[in-house]
């Protein structure tokens, strides 16, 4: 169970990295051909459209996580839960959230089917 934590882990950071998130064939690989989101519009977001979003996020902005724990749901499906911690480097404010994200084992590698942010007051 370790090993697949730090496999999850290392997984969502990738996303957190700036580097990850203006690759768009890394997103690609990394996000199921069926990725949904609720967007903070109310709306539920799709693949292209959550890579586009990624390839336009500013490159002040810096990402960290903490308390990340994952359940298995199935040996197929593991849920992830954290804190993200989102910082402008320009103005040193950072805004947290809680993140839920569901993980699918293809067979040949993990990708993320589901993810879910809710900001937190501070």
């Amino acid at each position: 169970m370790e090993h697949l934590t730090q496999q999850i882990k290392s997984l969502e950071e990738s996303l957190l990295q700036r580097h990850t998130r203006a690759d768009q064939a890394m997103l690609r690989q990394l996000l199921h051909d069926e990725f949904e989101e609720p967007g903070a519009s109310g709306n539920m977001v799709n693949k292209s459209e959550a890579i586009d979003w990624l390839l336009r996020e500013d490159d002040n902005i810096q990402w960290s996580l903490s308390d990340f724990q994952i359940r298995c749901l199935s040996d197929e499906i593991v849920l992830a839960t954290y804190r993200a911690h989102k910082t402008d480097l320009s103005t040193r404010a950072t805004k947290h959230s809680l993140r839920s994200s569901l993980w699918m084992n293809t067979g040949d590698r993990w990708v993320l089917r589901f993810h879910q942010g809710t900001n937190l007051a501070k």
